[in-house]
């Protein structure tokens, strides 16, 4: 093989490192940080129209959610469980509504590279138990995606997008769908489900962005050895590209979908809430 042929298979493989470590890190920590900007003024709201016992009985379900999305992953990267306190009653000095305490091994490449999922898992357990209220309650028929192969080749990033774009649209379009042929108790117990468990489920704290990007480091250097493999398997097995492209792809467009689902929840959430406080205050006029 000659020279030029090393450089060009190394450029693609730097080109594809770059579009990985963007679509598998940079991507859902840009997710993560929006999702705990929103969720927090959403539990600000609640805190400064009622009170800040009104996260427990308001947002006591979120809690538990969140922390058992924490706890779940945890289990999956095989963190040791120092302690754990689902809904904090009592109330720490901290502040914190719920814990999870959990160590690791930082020479283990497995257990380190958790840490960034399991920084980012309550946006997981959340639009998993949202997601489940809406099938039981609506019956949704969601479509699978089939994305085109492009990955290696030289299409502007405007088709990534495109894609993702065309993704959301669909199963948002598909998930509307069902809701408004539901029957209306089921979509006033959705949506009272979803302000309320939106409230303070995707409320990630400092410690689990901090957490994220301790695991993002470790998870880098996967993403260089994968973009490595990928490029090898182009070579000797160009036909199992298209499978990798399409893993890739809709890891992309789940990344927007989590997050517009998220943003909607949180909406919701803090529609119900101002409009509660409002109601209240006319009763207390009258």
């Amino acid at each position: 093989m000659s020279q030029s042929f090393f450089l060009t298979w190394a450029l693609q493989t730097g080109k594809l490192t770059v579009f990985l470590s963007l679509i598998l890190i940079g991507w859902p920590l840009l997710v993560g940080w929006l999702t705990a900007h929103l969720a927090r003024r959403v539990q600000r709201t609640l805190v400064t129209n009622f009170s800040e016992h009104a996260q427990y009985w308001v947002g006591g379900l979120g809690v538990i959610i969140h922390e058992l999305g924490h706890l779940l992953l945890a289990l999956v990267f095989m963190h040791h469980i120092s302690s754990l306190n689902l809904l904090n009653l009592s109330g720490n000095r901290d502040g914190s509504l719920g814990s999870v305490a959990s160590s690791y091994n930082p020479r283990n490449w497995y257990q380190a590279v958790g840490n960034f999922f399991i920084g980012l898992a309550p946006m997981f357990s959340g639009i998993f138990v949202l997601g489940w209220l809406v099938k039981v309650l609506c019956h949704p028929n969601w479509s699978p995606i089939q994305a085109p192969a492009f990955i290696n080749q030289a299409h502007p990033v405007t088709d990534y997008a495109s894609f993702a774009w065309q993704t959301c649209l669909t199963w948002l379009s598909e998930t509307a769908q069902a809701v408004l042929a539901s029957a209306g108790w089921q979509q006033v117990v959705l949506i009272l489900l979803i302000g309320m468990i939106s409230t303070t489920t995707f409320s990630l704290s400092s410690a689990d962005l901090t957490s994220s990007l301790q695991g993002a480091k470790t998870y880098l250097v996967l993403v260089m050895i994968l973009s490595l493999i990928i490029m090898g398997i182009a070579i000797i097995r160009p036909q199992l590209t298209n499978q990798l492209d399409q893993l890739v792809l809709r890891s992309a467009a789940g990344w927007l979908v989590l997050l517009i689902l998220i943003s909607l929840c949180l909406v919701i959430s803090w529609l119900e809430i101002t409009l509660v406080a409002v109601l209240l205050k006319i009763l207390q006029l009258k």
